[in-house]
């Protein structure tokens, strides 16, 4: 899936730390553990590798995917680039590679089709396609399509499901991203059609007019082929939408870890970390977490000024954004996956550093933790790694879709100090003219008007299946939700692996690795076939391709089980409401290293192409040309779709 939103928010305060030396000058003694400890922690041998930042898959023959009617497979366990693999159809065409780029002539505004067209970019293949096969068409992500080509492969949730239907592949990128662009800038003026309206128009429109590039491609619209739409997290929620909004158009969708329900107070991310990770690990987090509460809340200036230096953010002067920054070890548990082995990369890795007890030598694998001046100083010592490391390699998001359609992540189990008032703050940043400073407006645009709409928990579609995996952080705002867990039906079957994260069923390989995530992918294989044997039967002049494999009825496998979580006191009885009263918690000048938050030079410029430089952030945009690789210091701009949907 695409980096997501959440290490974005990480990236919201990078920027603002107290004057990172200069890339490549720093030296970090991040005090390693020796690689030969034993490792009471986690399950896996600690390897050889020693660089924490890594991220490595666990050594897999890939001869399982790519081999049907393609040749070429990676070696080493590493996944073949694309472009290096012959693609050959059924009939023995060869075919272009798979990240071969197409465009498509898209309608500018869907309200105002005078506006004209803009290019909207496309990877596609019909490598397993026969005469009256579907098309499946997984839907755009909050990236750019680049190295996206995997998802018209069999590797891929959408490319199995041709693979099985004869079908083609098809993979369309999201209106303001990449290189499809409406229009040359991301002014506020632009983002007026950056939409979730507009969003799942782009979808109908695409269907009902693309000309795909094989033969007969100008006869296969969703009026004479069946369509399939597919998608994880954000666009999964927009199959769910689609479905919803534009019914009769689309014979079956795939919806993986939807997020369908916006959510201000999002308190059950950081609960699913809490639920299955390591009981030491998560102690001393909360160790942590809970002092840095009680200092930002009570203590004295000196004490909050060096709680900031702790993490080398003596910069920032709201404590809320301070917390913000913290949080990014913990949302590294979304990058989690079956098939992520290794111990050194991501969420594990932290924990390891955590859990090594620098005095004895040793890894504490007790409950309890090591305590909280040992955990505080070694949170600080990775953040500060972290942080540099990422300035260092210029790390860059794309810009995405987010407001009224919120996930504003608190934990009631996992800190205080982490309020509403930083996105609001955050969507004054980057839309000062829609919402200034200080207005009301950018609180307006609330959750549950964005439900009534678009359904929320209680959203009703016809003939998509719901996949989820039970330690997803973003579970919370889907159907399989511990709040509200929505009951499977026949036209809304909904499955929960127990070993999945988020998205993991999209993943074919995730299957191979995890037995639950194997049986979400075959149930909801089932169901699709299923539905196209529907279709079919609605549509008796369109002949479906006699070599489709036909799966038993779904009615009949066995669905995986699933048991909710119990909700957190502080939740149930109301408590966590009282932080609402809350306002932002700014650290008196007086405290801070640099008293306004600005950057070393002092500079107050503005750019108009990004967030402002005010008291309360020092920001920055790196834009680079229309794919627009940002380094940013203050939210990615995931809001525009949502702030400006309902405005």
């Amino acid at each position: 899936m695409a980096l997501h939103l959440l290490l974005a928010v990480w990236l919201a305060t990078v920027c603002a730390l107290a004057q990172p030396q200069p890339p490549g000058t720093e030296t970090i003694d991040v005090d390693l553990p020796p690689p030969d400890l034993p490792l009471p922690l986690i399950h896996f041998k600690l390897g050889d590798n020693r660089n924490i930042i890594s991220s490595t898959k666990k050594k897999q023959s890939w001869n399982a995917f790519y081999t049907t009617t393609s040749s070429g497979t990676g070696t080493n366990g590493v996944e073949p680039a694309t472009s290096s693999i012959l693609v050959v159809s059924a009939n023995g065409t060869t075919l272009p590679p798979y990240d071969t780029v197409y465009t498509f002539n898209q309608l500018i505004d869907h309200n105002n089709t005078k506006l004209g067209t803009f290019e909207q970019r496309y990877y596609f293949t019909y490598e397993f396609y026969e005469p009256g096969g579907p098309i499946f068409f997984a839907l755009p992500s909050e990236a750019s399509l680049d190295n996206y080509d995997g998802s018209v492969t069999n590797s891929s949730i959408t490319g199995y499901l041709a693979q099985l239907n004869k079908g083609a592949a098809v993979v369309l990128e999201h209106r303001f991203f990449g290189k499809s662009n409406p229009y040359p800038d991301l002014s506020e003026t632009s983002f007026k059609v950056h939409t979730i309206e507009q969003a799942l128009a782009d979808v109908v429109y695409f269907a009902q007019n693309v000309h795909l590039p094989m033969p007969n491609g100008t006869k296969v619209g969703p009026d004479k082929a069946p369509w399939v739409i597919i998608g994880g997290s954000y666009p999964g929620a927009l199959v769910a939408w689609t479905m919803q909004q534009h019914p009769n158009i689309f014979a079956a969708g795939w919806a993986s870890s939807a997020v369908v329900q916006a959510q201000d107070y999002f308190w059950s991310y950081f609960d699913i970390v809490k639920q299955f990770m390591p009981a030491n690990c998560s102690n001393d987090i909360q160790a942590v977490i809970t002092h840095l509460d009680t200092v930002f809340t009570s203590g004295s200036l000196a004490d909050q000024a060096a709680a900031k230096a702790t993490f080398a953010l003596t910069n920032l002067q709201y404590a809320d954004d301070v917390m913000a920054t913290i949080r990014a070890p913990i949302f590294s548990w979304q990058e989690l996956q079956p098939y992520y082995q290794d111990t050194q990369a991501g969420f594990y890795a932290f924990c390891n550093y955590l859990e090594y007890d620098r005095v004895k030598k040793q890894y504490e694998s007790s409950g309890s933790g090591v305590g909280l001046q040992t955990a505080l100083a070694a949170y600080g010592n990775w953040t500060q790694y972290e942080t540099r490391a990422m300035l260092r390699n210029s790390y860059g998001f794309k810009l995405e879709p987010l407001d009224e359609y919120n996930y504003r992540q608190h934990s009631p189990e996992l800190g205080l100090v982490i309020l509403q008032s930083t996105w609001v703050r955050i969507c004054s940043l980057y839309f000062p003219n829609t919402f200034p400073m200080g207005n009301t407006a950018a609180q307006a645009h609330n959750t549950t008007t964005f439900n009534a709409k678009y359904g929320g928990w209680n959203i009703q579609t016809t003939n998509v299946f719901y996949a989820n995996g039970k330690k997803d952080v973003w579970r919370g705002v889907t159907l399989s939700s511990d709040m509200n867990n929505h009951a499977s039906t026949p036209n809304m079957p909904i499955a929960v692996a127990d070993g999945g994260f988020h998205c993991s069923d999209m993943v074919m390989q995730a299957g191979v690795y995890e037995p639950t995530v194997a049986a979400v992918q075959n149930l909801g294989s089932a169901w699709i076939n299923k539905w196209l044997t529907q279709w079919y039967m609605l549509h008796p002049n369109v002949s479906r391709p006699v070599n489709v494999t036909i799966l038993n009825d779904p009615t009949s496998y066995p669905t995986p089980t699933f048991t909710p979580e119990a909700i957190p006191t502080s939740i149930s009885n109301g408590s966590w409401l009282a932080i609402k009263s809350l306002g932002p918690l700014e650290i008196p000048t007086s405290a801070t290293a640099s008293g306004d938050g600005s950057s070393a030079t002092g500079s107050s410029d503005q750019s108009s192409s990004g967030p402002k430089k005010n008291s309360a952030l020092s920001t920055a945009i790196i834009s680079h040309g229309l794919r627009r690789l940002a380094l940013i210091s203050s939210f990615v701009a995931v809001s525009a779709p949502y702030v400006f949907s309902l405005g």
